[in-house]
């Protein structure tokens, strides 16, 4: 279940929340016409929560099933590491669950976060055992 909650917390709260590019041909999109050239920015942690794409996206669910976040872009951009943070959130997880199985968060709702827009972390999430 661990590998699915990984890929949930991915799509739930990605930390690469924007990124830019720049249009190859002429498009529209949602009635917006885009240029050859010009720059546009994809936000990626909306694309995650496309209630097109899931059920319900405002939820955290490590039970989902058909994750396919965005969280590490895709074609020629996908991220050349994303194999190895999926295999090191996997490690990470089994590892924390196994040595403190009555691990709980003293208040996930108040998370100390990064100031940033671009890529989100924690600063604190403090717990108990």
């Amino acid at each position: 279940m661990i590998s699915g909650a990984v890929e949930e917390l991915l799509r739930y709260d990605s930390s690469v929340q924007l990124t830019g590019r720049t249009a190859l041909v002429d498009a529209e999109v949602a009635g917006h016409r885009i240029k050859t050239g010009d720059q546009v920015v994809t936000i990626v942690g909306a694309a995650n929560r496309d209630p097109a794409a899931y059920n319900n996206p405002e939820a955290l669910d490590v039970t989902r099933q058909n994750i396919k976040p965005l969280s590490f872009g895709g074609g020629i951009h996908h991220c050349l590491g994303a194999q190895l943070a999926r295999i090191e959130g996997t490690e990470a997880f089994t590892e924390l669950l196994g040595r403190l199985p009555a691990l709980e968060l003293d208040d996930p709702v108040n998370a100390k976060w990064k100031p940033t827009i671009t890529l989100r972390g924690l600063l604190a999430l403090p717990g108990d055992w």
